[in-house]
């Protein structure tokens, strides 16, 4: 056992022909048992190409419980599991990696002070000289290796097994693997420079950028997407928003590309309700196509380019969380520009009808009287753009600043790869869960608050040449049942005792600072129509 421990987590290799060692490859049964030796060693250097790839860091290798001896833990193994497959990653580096200049022995005794350098500041990290084909021995010392080995041998040849003995000297072993895969994760791979792009990008930190793209895109978020090229359509708008917004000094957003996930999606109104009415602009390429409904562009992702070593860390799965927050927070931002658009557009309307007014008060009682019939309708876009700028605020500083110092004190303080991951993962469950995004209840009410609030901009912009009150009306009715029902389940105790709650409560109150969710979630208002006197309330 001590030959095959020596093996795996001094060297990262595994041989273990006749099945006896508890660590086991996932297809382990693929030509072991071969009687030419030259075989045994092309399929060998086979599985060990295969296994230094990302498949074999999270599903190469596993525990096997029926060879575990029953004196070692469960925790030991998953520790020894951890130690070999590291070691395998800093003895088979990527030929094709570039990473960061190496820290001196002087720096590395200055832990915070060496990873201040990388957090602090406003900016993106310092560009640093770069290495090709980096070598193991720079990942892994061959004093490191000899030190586990050492620790394996007197473990070896001691009289008797001694459990603490064995458990601490794996716990040593884990520790230095954990320590020199943070160096080459976080140091050399400016893990946390990648980490605050993908809060520029994917959690919307960037607002310049994303403000210049969804204005620039916003004629064509107009009508539906067209199915065949859709993606391309959003390129052009994409560019332009990183022409104007974005330096030369950004070296991460060329790792971002926008996409398209998927097509065809349609809102629970009618399409009538959602697209605008000039049809002759719609794609002709078949049903399919043409029912398209506007929030199709809801499917807007953005991805990630990563590159070895950071695919240990940034797993599919992280990346798929990361986009699932951004389509929420990009469609939240675009709902508030079209709050705020239709806002400025009636403003400039209403400002010219009362100049006429003024010029001419003999002939101007049409002009004042469809400016007293318009105002109800501004006290409602109003109600909207409260409830809209509340919960962005809500979710940007709240959430997402305060998560995003917490990880940042974890990193500076952690030398640990795998507590950086624990940490990272929490970074993210918060951000999903403090957004509300896993309570399906309350997702659906926002998603649907914000498709009302996109129908009621379009549907204002049309009233002067075509009204449609009852549209509006109904919209307004929705409006407020959505936003009663959303108030009433964020105050509900259940989510009152989650890790939600010290947001949740800020949240709560910037809403109903002045009781009127609360009167209104509690029925005093009869009628599903927003009162003009008491939407004045809120205002």
């Amino acid at each position: 056992m001590f030959n095959q421990l020596t093996s795996w987590m001094v060297y990262g290799i595994l041989q273990d022909q006749y099945s006896e060692f508890f660590i086991r490859r996932q297809d382990d049964r693929d030509g072991e048992n071969d009687s030419s030796q030259r075989d045994v060693s092309d399929k060998f250097m086979q599985k060990l190409a295969k296994d230094t790839s990302l498949a074999s860091w999270h599903t190469g290798f596993h525990v096997s419980l029926d060879m575990l001896p029953e004196y070692i833990h469960m925790r030991v193994a998953e520790s020894i599991l951890f130690a070999g497959k590291a070691i395998r990653v800093l003895r088979n580096p990527s030929p094709g990696a570039t990473l960061q200049e190496p820290v001196s022995q002087s720096q590395n005794s200055k832990g915070s002070q060496r990873m201040q350098s990388f957090i602090g500041g406003s900016g993106a990290p310092k560009d640093l000289p770069n290495f090709s084909n980096i070598s193991a021995e720079e990942l892994l010392p061959q004093a490191e290796a000899d030190r586990i080995d050492a620790m394996l041998k007197e473990l070896k040849h001691s009289s008797e097994f001694h459990k603490r003995l064995f458990e601490s000297a794996v716990g040593s072993i884990r520790t230095i693997a954990a320590n020199h895969l943070w160096q080459l994760v976080v140091v050399r791979a400016d893990l946390n420079g990648h980490l605050k792009a993908l809060k520029d990008y994917f959690l919307l930190a960037k607002g310049d950028f994303f403000q210049c793209f969804l204005e620039e895109s916003r004629q064509l978020m107009r009508l539906p997407p067209r199915q065949s090229t859709a993606e391309a359509d959003l390129m052009i708008p994409f560019q332009l928003a990183a022409l104007k917004t974005i330096g030369e000094e950004d070296k991460y957003f060329t790792r971002v590309s926008l996409r398209m996930l998927s097509y065809g999606m349609k809102s629970s109104t009618s399409q009538k309700d959602l697209q605008k009415p000039n049809a002759s602009e719609l794609p002709s390429q078949g049903k399919a196509t043409s029912e398209l409904a506007l929030d199709g562009w809801d499917s807007i992702a953005l991805e990630y380019s990563v590159d070895w070593p950071l695919q240990l860390f940034f797993t599919p799965d992280v990346l798929s969380k990361y986009r699932k927050v951004f389509q929420y927070l990009i469609r939240l931002k675009r709902t508030q520009m079209e709050l705020e658009k239709s806002w400025a557009a009636v403003m400039h309307k209403d400002h010219a009808d009362f100049s006429d007014y003024c010029k001419d008060r003999k002939n101007g009682s049409a002009t004042q009287l469809r400016r007293q019939r318009s105002k109800p309708l501004w006290r409602v876009r109003e109600h909207m753009a409260f409830l809209i700028r509340n919960l962005q605020f809500y979710i940007q500083v709240d959430v997402i600043e305060s998560q995003w110092n917490v990880l940042q004190s974890h990193v500076q303080d952690s030398h640990d790869f795998t507590e950086l991951v624990s940490f990272h993962q929490e970074y993210l469950s918060a951000l999903v869960s403090q957004s509300f995004l896993d309570i399906g209840s309350v997702s659906r009410i926002l998603d649907s608050i914000m498709k009302l609030c996109l129908q009621f901009c379009w549907s204002i912009e049309q009233y002067e040449t075509r009204p449609n009150i009852s549209e509006i009306d109904h919209i307004t009715e929705e409006f407020n049942k959505k936003s009663n029902s959303l108030y009433t389940i964020l105050r509900s105790s259940r989510l009152a005792g989650s890790q939600r709650a010290p947001f949740l409560r800020q949240f709560l109150m910037r809403l109903n600072f002045n009781s009127f969710f609360e009167t209104t979630a509690r029925g005093v208002m009869n009628s599903g129509r927003l009162r003009p006197s008491t939407a004045g309330a809120q205002l």
